[in-house]
């Protein structure tokens, strides 16, 4: 599986171009939007509470649950990296609030290389299964995330003819990437999801029940108006499938990578049902 893993061509494409996806995320800001946001302070923190805090606690839960299985780490590994980019996308279907969906995967973006390696930290420490250099994890996820984002948003406010010029080319082809790559990777690793599928449907189930209903209670006890609880529901359903790929390559354990499309997959079905769906 390792050998497989490392040599796949999909997951070596994504990780290199995750600099891209995390420039244009930057080109994608909207400061003027981001300070309107503001003014909504319990859906921000809500919404941040549940994807950088919510989310990594209910995959430790989840991995001491199946703590025996093969993808034991890897439940919680998932559950550690910021949104995607897919939920705003799925806020819109849904009649949610776009550009709060937007700031929330760009923040937790932005600060992912600290909330990243705090969770490794204690995904280390309670397990021996792997081990990380924190500085040199750090290092590299500030330049593969951070960096590029600030880029992007340097290049929007001083060069607008040619973020103007590039906006829409670099958007599609993005788009086509991620579709490209979601498709790829299950096809290109078929044999070892197959050989998986059972115990990864299963724990990735669980683990988004447990998102669902644990998220939704949160949401109604914080009676956010109805746009902005359908967005924060989104975004707890939706993980950054390439930077889980990127991070099943740098920590050398193929079996995120295997576990992350699983959990991808099973999510987008979670996530599309309720944003198609007509109830709350």
């Amino acid at each position: 599986m390792g050998e497989a893993v490392s040599n796949s061509l999909p997951l070596n494409i994504v990780t290199l171009l995750i600099p891209i996806l995390f420039y244009f995320l930057g080109l994608s800001s909207n400061l003027e939007q981001i300070k309107i946001l503001f003014s909504e302070k319990i859906s921000l923190l809500c919404g941040l509470g549940i994807q950088l805090i919510l989310l990594p606690l209910i995959g430790l839960l989840v991995s001491e649950i199946f703590s025996n299985s093969l993808f034991g780490v890897a439940a919680v590994i998932v559950l550690i990296v910021p949104g995607g980019h897919v939920s705003g996308l799925l806020s819109h279907i849904k009649g949610g609030n776009v550009p709060l969906s937007v700031f929330l995967t760009s923040f937790a973006s932005v600060i992912s290389p600290f909330t990243i390696i705090f969770w490794l930290t204690i995904i280390t420490s309670r397990s021996s299964e792997f081990n990380i250099d924190q500085v040199a994890s750090l290092v590299q996820l500030l330049v593969f995330v951070l960096a590029p984002f600030v880029l992007g948003m340097i290049f929007k406010k001083n060069f607008p003819k040619f973020t103007n010029l590039i906006f829409n080319p670099l958007d599609k082809f993005l788009k086509l990437l991620i579709v490209v790559v979601s498709i790829w990777t299950p096809i290109d690793l078929a044999s070892y999801i197959l050989d998986n599928i059972q115990q990864g449907v299963l724990i990735s189930t669980t683990s988004l029940i447990m998102i669902f209903v644990i998220s939704r209670v949160l949401i109604n006890l914080s009676k956010i108006d109805l746009p902005n609880a359908k967005t924060l529901q989104i975004e707890a359903l939706c993980q950054n499938f390439p930077i889980v790929l990127g991070i099943s390559l740098a920590l050398e354990l193929p079996e995120v990578a295997i576990y992350g499309v699983i959990y991808y997959l099973t999510s987008m079905v979670f996530a599309v049902s309720y944003s198609f769906s007509k109830k709350y």
